[in-house]
C-alpha cells in the first residue's frame, strides 16, 4: 500500500482535492445509492481520495447511468494522473461515450447482426 502521500505536509492539496471532490460529488445520482453522499463525505473527510474517484467511475459507467460529458472524463482522467492509478476507469468511460479510447481499430469489430 502506498503511504497517505504526504498529507501532513501539503495541506494546501488536501484542501484543493476537497474542492474537487465535493463537487465531484453533485455527479453521483442518490437514486443510485441513498447511502452515496454520507459514505462520499466520509472518504472526503477521511482523505480516501482514491475510494472516492472508484464511486465517481463506478457510477458513471452503470448502464443506465447517461454517458459522462467530455470534460468529466477529462477531469477524472487528470485526477487518476495526479493520483498515479491505472486502471481501465478513463478508457471504459471514453468507451461508454462514444469517444473511444485514442487507439484505432479495424472495422472488423463490427458483427453483422445490426444490419437492416
Amino acid at each position: 500500500m502506498t503511504e497517505e502521500k504526504e498529507t501532513n505536509n501539503q495541506g494546501g492539496m488536501q484542501t484543493n482535492m476537497r474542492q474537487i471532490f465535493a463537487n465531484l460529488k453533485n455527479v453521483v445520482s442518490t437514486e443510485w445509492n441513498p447511502d452515496t453522499p454520507a459514505v462520499f463525505d466520509e472518504l472526503i473527510r477521511e482523505h480516501e481520495w482514491e475510494l472516492a474517484l472508484h464511486v465517481v467511475c463506478d457510477y458513471l459507467l452503470e448502464p443506465a447511468t447517461p454517458p459522462a460529458a467530455p470534460e468529466l472524463i477529462e477531469k477524472i482522467q487528470s485526477l487518476h494522473k495526479v493520483m498515479g492509478i491505472e486502471d481501465s476507469c478513463v478508457t471504459d468511460l471514453r468507451r461508454k461515450a462514444g469517444q473511444g479510447d485514442g487507439l484505432k481499430r479495424s472495422p472488423s469489430h463490427i458483427d453483422g447482426s445490426n444490419g437492416r
